[in-house]
């Protein structure tokens, strides 16, 4: 059960009303769109549904659109008025649409669970920081061909007979230690940027990315969570230059003057160490200083470093290393590690969910000429949307809540199957009927259709 009282705005009716809303402001990019008989608006929550049931392809989407139960129960439950377009027809008006659209419904659901309160149990508290929130980034690849490619791949090899287009994508989650529910912001895409000729990558990436946080959540206290290729001045500064703090991975090889400097800090005493044993009988070792030069080259950014290890009850040790502007003392090094280590979020509960558990993000449902790829990872995280909302609902709809528990046990590829069961044979008309449905194991009532 949520750890508060759910409201009613969050659970998944209202919240595809309001994709609803956010898609239908997009501009149609169609010089003849009074012409044609299926709108913008239709095109994008179709997209949606087909990603958010969870569908392995549009073919096989396309192959059910003129069944008279998928056409019911896409009215009801995702809006969709008018008739629903074929794969070739949604392919060819999603690829001009400007992918900066998409992230509109990100920012709406996320502001809703912020004034419902979900938020509250994702609060990191550590060193006096007060209603922060840590927030892990790291990239993933979406597509990669030897073949095709559109005006915003990215090469590798170019020029080479082994010239190889791809595309990957900035990921950004809201994390908790003690949490497996994460919730993604809008995503960045690290594509090939109009007017350069070098490729783009994850720096420029994030770059962007937290300009756009910044601008859609000013109000947020974030602490940003980051792997090793983001140890240097220049993100550091980023970071700081939003009023936010930030845990990074600092890997021992790749920073050399800063462990020499840890080193001389330590002959002088100014290192401090710490130990402990759990109640798991883990042994959790660390030693950490303050006021650290983060490299030779620019010895004025200044930050703290923490080295950690732990060695499990069998004797298997792991270790850590990050730097941080967190003040470090032995009553915020436990956190601080905890926080570093949230990173891991973002990979086990975001991208293993979404490539393995139904969502099929690096499937290539369509390439296209120009933003369609982007556009249809914008649509589920997996491509992020569907991924946001199940997160959602996972995090405060206690009929989602009920369903997951008592008719899939807890597995939500499982969870998935039904739904799309029941999309297919019953009549649904909103998703709390659905989840009721799903939760007693009957449906409302058969779909009957005049045949005569």
């Amino acid at each position: 059960m949520p750890d508060h009282k759910p409201r009613k705005h969050l659970c998944l009716d209202s919240m595809i009303q309001m994709i609803y809303d956010s898609f239908d402001s997009i501009p149609d990019h169609r010089p003849n769109r009074r012409k044609d008989k299926i709108s913008l608006l239709d095109t994008l929550m179709s997209a949606f549904a087909m990603m958010h049931l969870k569908y392995p392809s549009l073919l096989e989407f396309d192959r059910e659109r003129e069944t008279e139960e998928l056409k019911f129960n896409l009215k009801h439950l995702y809006r969709v008025q008018g008739r629903i377009p074929c794969d070739t027809y949604m392919r060819s008006t999603l690829d001009p649409v400007d992918p900066g659209a998409m992230r509109e419904p990100f920012k709406l659901l996320f502001n809703e669970v912020q004034r419902g309160g979900g938020l509250k149990g994702f609060r990191f508290s550590c060193a006096g920081l007060k209603d922060h929130y840590l927030l892990a980034i790291d990239g993933t690849g979406l597509y990669y061909s030897g073949k095709c490619r559109c005006q915003e791949c990215c090469i590798k090899n170019e020029g080479k007979a082994n010239e190889a287009y791809y595309h990957q994508m900035l990921a950004a989650c809201i994390v908790h230690p003690d949490r497996e529910t994460v919730l993604p912001l809008a995503p960045e895409p690290i594509v090939h940027q109009d007017g350069t000729t070098k490729n783009d990558c994850e720096k420029n990436a994030l770059k962007r990315l937290l300009s756009d946080i910044k601008r859609d959540h000013p109000q947020l206290k974030l602490v940003i969570v980051l792997d090793g290729l983001y140890a240097d001045g220049p993100t550091v500064r980023l970071i700081r230059s939003y009023g936010w703090h930030y845990i990074i991975v600092a890997k021992d090889g790749n920073h050399t003057s800063m462990i020499e400097a840890m080193d001389a800090l330590d002959q002088k005493g100014d290192v401090k160490r710490f130990e402990m044993t759990d109640g798991n009988g883990a042994k959790h070792w660390c030693r950490y200083a303050n006021g650290v030069p983060l490299n030779k080259t620019e010895p004025v950014e200044i930050v703290n470093v923490l080295d950690y290890v732990e060695t499990d009850k069998k004797g298997k040790r792991h270790t850590w290393g990050w730097i941080t502007d967190i003040p470090l003392t032995e009553e915020t090094v436990l956190p601080t590690a905890e926080g570093g280590r949230c990173r891991w979020h973002i990979e086990n509960e975001t991208f293993n969910t979404l490539k393995n558990q139904g969502y099929e993000l690096e499937h290539n449902y369509g390439h296209g000429e120009q933003h369609l790829a982007t556009n249809l990872a914008y649509l589920t995280f997996l491509t992020f949307l569907a991924f946001l909302v199940d997160q959602i609902q996972q995090l405060c709809c206690p009929v989602f809540q009920k369903a997951l528990k008592l008719r899939a046990r807890g597995t939500r590829t499982y969870l998935w199957k039904l739904i799309l069961r029941y999309f297919l044979y019953w009549l649904i008309e909103s998703w709390e009927e659905m989840f009721q449905a799903i939760i007693h194991g009957t449906a409302a009532r058969k779909i009957q259709f005049d045949t005569s």
